[in-house]
């Protein structure tokens, strides 16, 4: 479970009246923080997210933003106290929860933790990543009567394929807690093709973990990071190392880094997965964003040494995909491999038609981990995560899509669907605009008037 995203305060002005409403210049000084945060410039980001809150105390998406700028430094008690000051500016502000939650949790103050991802599965009591850090919580402080039904409401809510080995994390401390096993789930693993190369001999260094890395960074203004899901991914991705399932890692870490393009530790992974497969030129890539975005000397330093280990084995490889730097699955797919990803495909988006969520995004997965390249069956699951409620990774799915065809209109729509229900009504607006006037040949007539009666109320 990860992290993160985004006063003094006036206390019971914030309680008595809400979240403070941002000045036009606090406004400004955010996105200048955010931008700034994106291109990893954290000095500036802090400075800027400090000037929108003297601009308006008590904002809270500041507070947030400046607590993960602070995490990302490594002053993680400051930035504690940051994410539970934009908890009491903004008491509905669930992302400010659950980063309170992993901070404190990685700070080893597990009451602190336990409390916010409390607070933070009543707010989003669908989403399966706050009850396993509940859990995680309240099995380390030995409150077994707690943890047991948090580890029991992860299991009935998570049916992502690719979140199974938590499952059975979390069937495994039920049992050592001597708690009854709850159903064995149905997820069913994706498939997993065979790996494009053969691996390095040589393993790139590893992730140095001297201390949290898991703060995001805030991409481009549509972009916005999913830290739990990306730090879910992380987690999936290092299991799928340690079985030596290197291209179903690389898949997993490049979730990751969909979900929060500026998270150092999902890219830095990334590139050692990639490098394990042979694709060099990609590993180099995801390395060198990885140093210029991180603030720890020893992570640059390992991300040097790898790049330096990658070079060489480039100058030895040869005319060969991996030379090119082309990621896994980009081509050429064989045939029957994209056959397969196709049939995979039209299963999930049967189940959607059917509102079997979960077995659409199992469908979809797989078709994505056949053919990575094929932009509906992101737009796709998007549909089957918004199906679930699952918001942010909808929008996650939706933002790549568009990636990889900025011309298609479906992610428009999908996505300015995910923010509203996330709350981002003026970044809904914009999208439900830029659908109702596209002329894409996947928009559809019925869809632009209703985008065009959504964006009106929005205003």
């Amino acid at each position: 479970m990860v992290v993160l995203r985004r006063f003094v305060i006036a206390m019971s002005a914030a309680l008595l009246l809400g979240a403070a409403e941002p000045s036009a210049p606090a406004r400004a000084a955010f996105e200048r923080a955010e931008s700034a945060l994106s291109a990893g410039r954290l000095d500036e980001a802090a400075a800027a997210y400090r000037e929108a809150l003297t601009a308006t105390p008590g904002y809270a998406a500041a507070l947030n933003g400046l607590g993960t700028v602070l995490f990302r430094k490594g002053q993680v008690a400051d930035a504690i106290a940051r994410f539970r000051e934009a908890t009491q500016a903004d008491p509905g502000m669930k992302m400010a929860y659950f980063n309170l939650g992993y901070a404190a949790r990685k700070a080893g103050d597990l009451a602190t933790a336990a409390q916010a991802y409390e607070r933070y599965t009543q707010l989003e009591p669908n989403d399966a990543d706050g009850y396993y850090g509940l859990g995680e919580c309240y099995r380390q402080l030995g409150q077994k009567d707690k943890a047991i039904p948090a580890y029991q409401a992860y299991i009935a809510r998570e049916k992502r394929p690719g979140e199974q080995v938590w499952v059975r994390k979390a069937r495994e401390h039920l049992a050592a807690m001597g708690a009854e096993p709850l159903p064995a789930t149905t997820a069913t693993a994706s498939a997993q093709p065979a790996a494009a190369s053969a691996p390095v001999a040589e393993q790139p260094a590893p992730f140095p973990e001297s201390r949290p890395t898991g703060a995001a960074a805030v991409p481009e203004p549509e972009r916005t990071p999913n830290p739990a899901l990306a730090a879910s991914r992380i987690r999936d991705g290092d299991a799928l190392m340690k079985e030596r399932r290197y291209r179903e890692a690389a898949f997993a870490f490049l979730d990751a880094s969909h979900a929060d393009s500026g998270h150092v530790e999902a890219l830095f992974k990334l590139g050692n997965a990639m490098a394990v497969l042979g694709y060099y030129g990609q590993a180099v890539e995801k390395w060198e964003r990885a140093a210029q975005l991180t603030q720890d000397a020893a992570i640059r330093q390992s991300a040097q040494d790898n790049i330096t280990r990658a070079r060489a084995k480039m100058a030895q490889a040869g005319a060969s995909p991996q030379a090119a730097g082309q990621p896994p699955g980009s081509g050429p797919v064989a045939d029957t491999t994209r056959a397969q990803a196709r049939r995979a495909y039209e299963q999930g988006v049967q189940r959607i038609g059917s509102r079997d969520y979960g077995g659409a995004l199992t469908s979809l997965t797989q078709a994505i981990q056949l053919e990575p390249m094929l932009a509906v069956a992101y737009t796709a699951r998007g549909s089957a995560n918004i199906g679930l409620r699952r918001y942010a990774e909808a929008a996650a799915d939706y933002q790549y899509s568009l990636e990889l065809e900025p011309a298609a209109a479906s992610p428009l729509y999908g996505l300015a669907e995910s923010y509203r229900a996330l709350g981002r009504n003026a970044e809904a607006r914009v999208l439900y605009e830029r659908y109702a006037a596209s002329s894409a040949t996947d928009v559809r007539a019925q869809l632009q008037e209703e985008s065009r009666q959504k964006a009106a109320k929005l205003r």
